[in-house]
């Protein structure tokens, strides 16, 4: 039961965050907008993304009780992607370019709030 909630709330966080991470619409993009531009971008580009991934990995785990390899080739993953989040949730590490979508960056290149110090 608990790896089903485990896929569900994972299926569902990936649903919003890709939504968002797309942005076809004004209310898919309104993250980009926030006053705390920063946290709402760690949040959008990486940690929710992250917690998706490993929501979705812990479901899969239930899956893999009877093979010890695939428990390793599952788990391992599922432990890089808490420890990812872990260290972005706790450390101030920039969120890289590569996640953030074409855009987000045209949008921020554009503005003169892009250009701190």
């Amino acid at each position: 039961m608990v790896h089903l909630l485990m896929l569900v709330s994972g299926l569902a966080l990936a649903a919003w965050n890709t939504w968002q991470h797309l942005g076809r619409s004004r209310s898919a993009r309104s993250w980009a907008d926030d006053r705390r531009r920063d946290v709402t971008e760690r949040n959008v580009l990486v940690l929710w993304p992250l917690i998706a991934l490993a929501l979705l990995l812990g479901a899969a785990l239930g899956l893999t009780e009877d093979s010890t390899a695939a428990t390793v080739a599952v788990g391992l993953p599922f432990a890089a992607a808490l420890l990812l989040w872990l260290a972005y949730a706790v450390a101030p590490l920039p969120v890289p370019r590569a996640v953030q979508p074409r855009w987000y960056r045209d949008l921020h290149t554009s503005s003169p709030r892009a250009t701190r110090g």
